[in-house]
């Protein structure tokens, strides 16, 4: 008896330590249960959410770039893209898709395994196939669609600028993202297989304007990851239009003019500082860019020995040439140690010390004043005035007309020029700085260098008296700023632009040939050729030499010259001389522009006036 009450005993507390051990899993249970339905509801009512509902971002349409009368310079043209979506295929389905998709539209075989290869990494976003695409490639894949499991097509947008290589330069191009271009906060957008960002010119200096942000699209998906309908769906918004101080009738125009030649060309208004053309020759396709270049018309770009990849108006350096010598002048009128009536004699070379410096006029030019040493450019006369002054005196009114710095007009690789003075040196080539280089710099050669935007912007302030900036976007800006007055007496600028005006009105002058005939839209002007290599022998003529040491052939000038309005700066690299290549571009340019405001006056409505869309060395 006493071993049954014994074994009840032990079966009881079994049972209660059983049932203890029943109710605390049952407690657990329950706590687990309030838990996950009642303080984590919410969180996993969204994670279940993002389980169906499947986010695509959609890419804006980037903004137009326009001219100043509203011509598109970039447009976006339709794209039809192939797209391949991993989530929906499993890798038996996957291979068998691109089997039959390469029997239909075939697949480059480097595509191939590279799509392979995102397979495997388990690809969150649809795969870009191929762009592009024929209308007869798209109905041939439309035909086959049921059995192309997870492929897509969508129209797109690609990048299409109606200037090509005419504006290439300037309007730049856009291409694929790079990793070290992707943002924190852009990055979801930037990944998307079909997005581009501007690369250069207006396409990256606006970049931000342009882009455009994103759109969503909120698709319901079912247990394998298919969408099976939309259920919500945020817009786009467009990037913003923008439009240039550019006037593409000009540009066309003034590209025209040199297709043949490796230059550049820089017209501006000179109240404005409004760049109206800016040409770079030769250029490159754009569109080739936005389509993804081909390795060999890189190659071909690359080795091109007339760079047209350089844009040579803001990033080309040049020796200024005879260009130069007006701010020597200058600076020896502002100092007081000569004035316009000071004469020098020109027996056709100069020495400093037992050293002979030629002028490019063998036999001289006589005796010469400011006026007369402008219009023939006489070199004498300039190394007269520069030993005198000193390279202080006319390095600094050279910075005062915008040589020497950076004009930051928002186009990559913009460079300074040299306006270089003893400090300058001592840096450089840790050397002191001679006479000889006194005199060198002086007609623009030596160490001077210069590029077309900043000649422009020096003849734009000779022209207006005022320190004219360049721009290219008005943006939120003022549409006729105000500039202030240049720090250079009034009267000494209007000799200048007179000597300038006897440059290309007056017999002897080194462009008289090549002025401007018609009266009112007579410009002046400034020629220069700047030695590429020095040349030992006096009457070399430039084309039995081989072309890439040749001389470059500068020209500068203004119309009309009564009442200036524009200014232009040429440069043919290599082109023999100012006056035969260069001043024909600069004064077929002045005249065009001075036509076109002349007919868009006449066909503007009175109310406004705007104009509607239309389209030594030898001077």
């Amino acid at each position: 008896m006493p071993k049954e009450n014994e074994k009840q005993h032990i079966f009881t507390r079994r049972a209660l330590v059983f049932g203890g051990l029943q109710a605390a899993a049952f407690s657990a249970l329950a706590a687990r249960l309030y838990y996950l339905q009642f303080i984590k509801a919410d969180e996993y009512a969204t994670l279940s959410e993002n389980n169906r509902i499947k986010l695509i971002l959609i890419a804006p349409e980037r903004g137009l770039i326009l001219d100043r009368y509203g011509n598109p310079m970039a447009t976006n043209d339709k794209n039809y893209r192939l797209f391949l979506d991993y989530s929906t295929l499993s890798q038996d389905t996957f291979r068998k898709t691109i089997e039959r998709l390469h029997a239909v539209v075939p697949i480059q075989e480097k595509k191939l395994k590279a799509l392979e290869h995102t397979r495997v990494s388990s690809a969150s976003m649809p795969e870009l196939i191929k762009e592009h695409l024929t209308w007869e490639e798209v109905s041939l894949i439309e035909l086959h669609r049921l059995e192309l499991a997870g492929v897509n097509i969508d129209v797109g947008q690609i990048r299409h600028y109606p200037f090509g290589d005419q504006a290439a330069h300037l309007v730049g191009y856009v291409g694929a993202v790079s990793e070290d271009e992707l943002t924190a906060d852009d990055q979801p957008l930037m990944r998307l297989p079909e997005f581009k960002i501007g690369k250069n010119g207006v396409e990256k200096m606006l970049e931000s304007q342009l882009r455009g942000t994103a759109g969503l699209r909120q698709l319901e998906v079912n247990v394998h990851g298919v969408p099976v309908r939309e259920v919500g769906k945020r817009e786009t918004v467009p990037g913003e239009n923008i439009r240039l101080t550019i006037d593409s009738r000009l540009q066309e125009y003034a590209a025209s003019l040199v297709k043949e030649e490796s230059a550049g060309i820089c017209a501006m208004e000179v109240d404005t500082g409004n760049i109206l053309a800016l040409v770079s020759v030769p250029g490159f396709d754009p569109d080739s860019f936005s389509k993804g270049i081909a390795s060999d018309y890189w190659a071909q770009l690359n080795a091109d020995k007339k760079s047209p990849l350089l844009n040579k108006v803001t990033a080309g350096q040049y020796p200024p040439g005879s260009t130069f010598k007006m701010l020597v002048g200058l600076a020896g009128m502002e100092s007081g140690v000569t004035n316009a009536n000071t004469s020098v004699y020109c027996p056709g070379h100069y020495y400093l010390g037992d050293h002979k410096f030629n002028c490019w006029k063998e036999g001289g030019h006589g005796t010469v004043n400011f006026n007369m040493a402008v219009q023939q450019s006489c070199d004498t006369y300039f190394y007269t005035i520069a030993e005198r002054i000193g390279i202080n005196s006319y390095a600094q009114m050279a910075r005062k007309f915008g040589l020497g710095h950076v004009h930051d007009i928002g186009l990559v690789g913009e460079r300074p020029g040299i306006i270089p003075d003893p400090e300058w040196k001592m840096k450089r080539y840790k050397q002191r700085w001679a006479g000889g280089d006194t005199i060198n710099c002086a007609i623009g050669q030596g160490y001077v260098l210069a590029t077309p935007l900043q000649l422009a912007v020096m003849t734009s302030r000779m022209a207006s008296g005022k320190k004219v900036t360049p721009r290219l976007y008005v943006g939120q800006g003022e549409e006729r700023p105000e500039f202030e007055a240049l720090d250079v007496k009034p009267e000494l600028l209007q000799r200048n632009r007179d000597a300038m005006s006897s440059v290309c009105n007056e017999p002897g002058g080194t462009a008289y040939s090549k002025r401007i005939m018609e009266p009112r839209f007579a410009m002046g002007g400034k020629t220069g050729t700047s030695q590429v290599r020095k040349i030992f022998q006096r009457g070399v003529k430039q084309e039995t030499i081989p072309w890439e040491y040749r001389h470059h052939a500068l020209f500068v000038g203004f119309a009309p010259v009564d009442n200036p309005k524009y200014a232009v700066a040429v440069i043919v690299e290599h082109g023999g001389g100012g006056a035969s290549a260069a001043a024909p571009v600069a004064r077929d340019v002045l005249q065009k522009i001075q036509e076109l405001d002349e007919a868009d006056g006449k066909n503007a409505a009175p109310s406004d006036m705007v104009p509607t869309p239309g389209g030594g060395a030898q001077p």
